[in-house]
């Protein structure tokens, strides 16, 4: 779909449509991560990983900035974002409504975003990038309509999987075929689209880190690990967090482990009557273990895609992940008092 809306010439038209509808290089630089982080799909840091480099090369930000951000604001709707499959597969075994689910995971979300402004977007030059050109642009009304003609593409799937509840990879197929379809100069460029889709360097590290992750699964480790904690009799509160923290590491999928892990922390958090603040401990170290893991796609391929340091990004991202756990015990330990 990135190469799509880049030979369409879509990219850099959603990056300067919102530049100029938010005037804020900063929003302009994290955007397209957002927009595409509606899209729960594998690897789907790829999405928007032309979108950040075409606005992170007008800043000169070096490779590891762009990967981070590209990576954190993808994913800071893991949280509350109610097609993705880890919170609906998390509500279904807690047997309550994903609302439900995902008001409990707010505080997660505010820290997430939080900690991506302070820890990425607070680096870079305040001064320097905070407004954009003071030439007359037109009114905000028609910026924003110029915005929503751009990012169509987006909406579409997004409304195709929330409306008619379509299956996300197929929702991404047909809007990608309408969108080649409808355009004719696309049709003639479809050679060099599909050409650059197939690229063999990121194919080869996808298709690697499935073959380790199926490899995991088979050696049954994973379900292992519950034992091991139940076994040293470790404390309810690190139990809840550091297995799915775990699993979330060694898998890198986030159905993998809220899989695993929930069915196992069930009479923890509450079989009946779940304990919500007790789920969100539970999935902020889930959440946690995949945004650290090495076998995580997303993280695989977009450092791979800016030709980045693996080991500085994964630096970068270690501190923003200990402010949100942070915040996920705070609550933990506030919800304990009776006020």
């Amino acid at each position: 779909m990135s190469n799509v809306l880049s030979y369409s010439g879509k990219l850099k038209k959603i990056t300067s449509s919102f530049e100029l509808f938010a005037r804020n290089r900063y929003l302009s630089l994290i955007f397209p991560s957002l927009l595409m982080g509606l899209l729960p799909v594998p690897a789907g840091a790829m999405l928007s990983a032309p979108l950040v480099q075409e606005a992170g090369n007008k800043m000169n930000l070096s490779a590891e900035t762009k990967t981070f951000l590209n990576y954190w604001f993808r994913h800071i709707f893991e949280f509350i974002w109610p097609i993705y499959p880890g919170i609906i597969l998390a509500a279904a075994i807690l047997g309550i409504s994903v609302y439900k689910f995902i008001a409990a995971q707010l505080p997660l979300f505010l820290a997430s975003v939080v900690a991506g402004v302070l820890f990425g977007l607070r680096k870079l030059s305040l001064e320097k990038y905070t407004s954009c050109a003071q030439e007359d642009n037109p009114r905000s009304i028609r910026r924003f309509f110029a915005l929503l003609m751009n990012i169509w593409p987006v909406l579409g799937i997004v409304f195709l999987v929330l409306i008619f509840k379509l299956d996300i990879v197929l929702s991404l197929f047909l809007i990608v075929i309408f969108a080649i379809f409808t355009n004719k100069k696309m049709t003639k460029k479809l050679p060099p689209i599909l050409k650059r889709s197939f690229e063999w360097r990121i194919i080869f590290l996808i298709f690697s880190v499935l073959i380790f992750k199926k490899m995991l699964e088979m050696s049954g480790i994973l379900p292992f690990i519950p034992g091991i904690f139940k076994w040293l009799r470790i404390p309810e509160i690190f139990t809840l967090f550091f297995i799915p923290f775990l699993i979330g590491t060694i898998s890198g999928l986030s159905m993998a482990t809220v899989g695993i892990a929930f069915p196992v922390l069930l009479p923890l958090i509450g079989e009946n009557s779940p304990n919500l603040t007790y789920a969100m401990l539970a999935f902020a170290g889930g959440v946690s273990g995949y945004l650290l893991s090495p076998f995580h796609l997303c993280l695989v391929v977009s450092t791979a895609y800016f030709k980045a340091s693996f080991r500085k990004v994964w630096e970068m991202v270690i501190l923003p992940v200990l402010f949100v756990d942070s915040v996920a015990f705070i609550v933990f330990y506030l919800s304990q008092f009776k006020w």
